[in-house]
């Protein structure tokens, strides 16, 4: 029986230590320590048995746009996880008990955001120049991401939980946070005006068919409903 295995075993053999009858429950406590004392693992490593990690591919190697980088804390929040960037590679890495639907969520809103920006380029911006478009499109991004946040706020009260921590400590011992986004807008930001309000306006309502729910059963606590 390899670690992966044993872990396994240990875990059931703890939900078993809970049952009602103490003589099974006693055994299954006896067995479960007696694997942790066999293979050398410790409690801490039974907590974050749990914790995974996905990662979902973002748009640029090295400095994500702000509303790239917004929208994967929402999702890490919507989902109690950890985020972290990988600059050189660039992608977005979900840590935690449910990293894998994080991953996914964030996929699919990405290739929506960035769908939804096309078009909003191409319907509303076609007489701008190209860098007046990029940073215009990044005021209706930060806007869209920002409706789907409001949905998140409704719902997702769950905390990083403690086994998420231990296992940063213990695979990132090493990790600096902090990685700062690309602000195109950084030099405009005192004068966001009628137009900045009316992009941001389209990017609300760009983002009004993404539904991020509660699921229907335990195996998935929360869902996406999006068109």
């Amino acid at each position: 029986m390899d670690r992966k295995k044993a872990l396994d075993k240990i875990k059931k053999c703890l939900r078993l230590a809970t049952s009602a009858n103490p003589n099974e429950a006693a055994a299954a406590m006896r067995q479960a320590h007696a694997l942790m004392k066999q293979y050398g693992i410790g409690q801490s490593d039974v907590d974050m048995a749990d914790v995974e990690e996905c990662t979902a591919a973002s748009g640029s190697k090295v400095s994500p746009p702000k509303w790239e980088a917004q929208l994967s804390n929402t999702v890490a929040k919507a989902y109690a996880c950890k985020v972290i960037f990988t600059s050189g590679i660039g992608r977005w890495n979900f840590i935690g008990e449910m990293a894998e639907v994080a991953g996914y969520t964030m996929t699919v809103l990405l290739r929506q955001v960035r769908q939804a920006r096309r078009d909003f380029i191409t319907n509303k911006l076609h007489r701008c120049k190209t860098a007046t478009k990029v940073r215009r499109a990044d005021v209706f991004c930060e806007a869209w991401v920002s409706a789907v946040y409001q949905q998140v706020m409704t719902f997702a009260n769950a905390d990083v939980s403690l086994a998420v921590e231990q296992y940063l400590a213990h695979h990132y011992p090493e990790l600096v946070t902090g990685h700062k986004p690309l602000d195109r807008n950084a030099t405009s930001r005192r004068k966001f005006g009628v137009r900045s309000l009316t992009d941001s306006m389209h990017g609300f309502l760009a983002a009004s068919d993404v539904r991020l729910s509660h699921g229907v059963n335990s195996a998935s606590p929360l869902a996406l409903e999006a068109t």
